[in-house]
């Protein structure tokens, strides 16, 4: 007899129950807040660091939010490490005149939240990756028995 044999009579022995999948959902649910703590954390950081600057343009000078200011412009770290400095320079000047000027005194508010949603899609793939992952196992078990 095939070691998994033991535990496993037939495919209906793999198939998850409502309650399982429930429970999956919420392991999913706690995984991705668990993996967003450092992106939410480094949105605080921009926060803070860019509430120094009076006015948009002046994010500029700040050099240690030269790549959350590139994150938030809506490139990604893969897409950024293509780019020449110079095209670095375009997206956050785009950044900086389309989006952080027209709302005014809300600019900093308004630069977290981009950096945020760059940061949550970047969170969104490999969250899906990891669910790929889950599912091609299952696949992989579930194919094997048959």
């Amino acid at each position: 007899m095939k070691p998994f044999r033991r535990h496993l009579k037939s495919v209906q022995d793999l198939i998850t129950t409502a309650q399982n999948t429930r429970a999956g959902f919420i392991a999913l649910a706690l995984e991705q807040n668990r993996r967003a703590t450092p992106f939410v954390a480094e949105g605080r950081d921009l926060k803070v660091n860019a509430a120094t600057a009076r006015s948009p343009e002046l994010l500029r000078d700040i050099e240690r939010i030269q790549s959350a200011l590139l994150t938030a412009a809506g490139v990604s770290d893969k897409a950024a490490g293509h780019f020449l400095q110079a095209e670095r320079d375009i997206a956050i000047e785009n950044l900086i005149t389309e989006f952080l000027e027209p709302v005014g005194d809300v600019f900093v508010e308004e630069l977290v939240f981009r950096f945020l949603l760059t940061r949550g899609d970047s969170l969104g793939g490999s969250m899906r990756m990891f669910r790929a992952f889950s599912d091609s196992v299952n696949w992989f078990v579930l194919s094997w028995l048959r």
